[in-house]
């Protein structure tokens, strides 16, 4: 079984998950056990066994958004 997660940040070599999509649940694993690294913001499946498939697709999709969120946040305060 795989859950998709987000990665929400990289604190004391340990990599903290946020569930997707209600992001209630979070899951830390130690970077050491990862099979792959990581960027904060990375959408990534994880099985029960603990193995860590980055969805480079969705993660880029998903920054294009907040990238323009922000700009667009940026634009107003001008």
């Amino acid at each position: 079984m795989k859950k998709k997660y987000t990665l929400d940040r990289i604190e004391k070599n340990q990599y903290v998950f946020l569930e997707k999509p209600d992001e209630m649940n979070h899951l830390v694993i130690p970077i050491e056990h990862s099979n792959i690294s990581l960027s904060e913001g990375d959408i990534v499946n994880i099985t029960s066994d603990g193995v860590i498939e980055l969805l480079g697709e969705e993660t880029v999709i998903m920054k294009n958004k907040v990238n323009e969120l922000l700009e667009k946040l940026k634009s107003k305060k001008r």
